[in-house]
C-alpha cells in the first residue's frame, strides 16, 4: 500500500486531514470534530496519567491516530472488530469514529487505560462500544469463542500470542489484523505462521506501508480464517 506524505500544518486538524488524504480517506467535519475532542482529552488524562509516551500533537497524530486509520481500507465490510490491548483506544476507537456503524470491543487489562477509554466513549457519544477490563488468556478467548468479523492488536503481544487469543475470537471468514514495526524478526514470523495453520487460520498476509508524513516503515499482517 502506498502511501504520499504531506508537508506538516500548524492547526492540528489541517494535519489529521492532510496525513488521512495520503490514506486516501476523506474526513468530514464531524469525525474532525470528534478527533479535536479525542486529543484534547488524551493530553489531559495524559498529564495525570501514563496513557501514551507521545506528548505533542503531531507525533500523537501520526503515530496514533494516523497509524490507526491505515487499518481502514482492509477492514473491509467487517462489522464487529474487537482491539485486544487496545491501551489508549488505538487502532479501535479511532477505526470507530471513522466507522460509526461498526460494533466495537475494547480489551484493556490495565484499570487506568481502561477506565479512560470508558470516559471517552461516554465523552464522544459513541454507540455500539463495550469496554472490557480484564487480563484475556487463551482459555478465557476460549470460552468467549468466535464472535467478531476481525480482530486487531497494534504492537501488544508477540505474534504467537495474539494468535492465540485472537483466533478463538474470529467468526468464519473472519480475520486478524496485527499491527507491527519493519523489524519483526524473521523467526518470529515463521513460528508464528505454523501456528496460525494449527489455529485453523489461512496463510499470512504482509502489507509494507510507511505512514503519512514522517514515512516511518511499518507492517500490518492479516490471517483469515480459514
Amino acid at each position: 500500500m502506498e502511501m504520499r506524505g504531506n508537508s506538516p500544518d500548524t492547526d492540528p486538524l489541517n494535519f489529521l486531514q492532510q496525513g488521512a488524504a495520503a490514506l486516501d480517506l476523506e474526513l468530514s467535519p464531524p469525525i474532525l470534530e470528534q478527533f479535536r475532542l479525542y486529543l484534547k482529552e488524551l493530553k489531559l488524562w495524559n498529564a495525570r496519567v501514563n496513557l501514551t509516551g507521545l506528548k505533542t500533537d503531531r507525533d500523537i497524530i501520526v503515530r496514533h491516530f494516523l497509524d490507526s486509520l491505515t487499518v481502514a481500507p482492509f477492514l473491509g465490510p467487517a462489522a464487529s472488530l474487537a482491539d485486544l490491548g487496545s491501551g489508549a483506544g488505538f487502532p479501535g476507537l479511532v477505526l470507530k469514529i471513522l466507522r460509526p456503524e461498526l460494533a466495537l470491543t475494547l480489551v484493556e487489562a490495565r484499570e487506568k487505560k481502561a477506565a479512560f477509554l470508558e470516559y471517552l466513549v461516554s465523552y464522544l457519544k459513541l454507540t455500539g462500544v463495550e469496554v472490557i477490563k480484564v487480563h484475556l488468556t487463551p482459555s478465557l478467548a476460549l470460552k468467549w469463542g468466535p464472535r467478531f468479523a476481525a480482530v486487531v492488536s497494534r504492537a501488544t503481544f508477540s505474534l504467537a500470542r495474539f494468535l492465540k487469543l485472537a483466533a478463538p475470537l474470529l467468526l468464519p471468514g473472519g480475520h486478524l489484523m496485527a499491527l507491527k514495526g519493519p523489524h519483526l524478526p524473521e523467526e518470529e514470523l515463521k513460528a508464528a505462521a505454523a501456528l496460525a495453520t494449527r489455529q485453523g487460520l489461512g496463510p499470512f498476509q504482509l502489507h509494507h506501508y510507511r505512514l503519512p508524513i514522517t514515512g516511518e516503515a511499518r507492517v500490518l499482517i492479516m490471517a483469515p480464517r480459514a
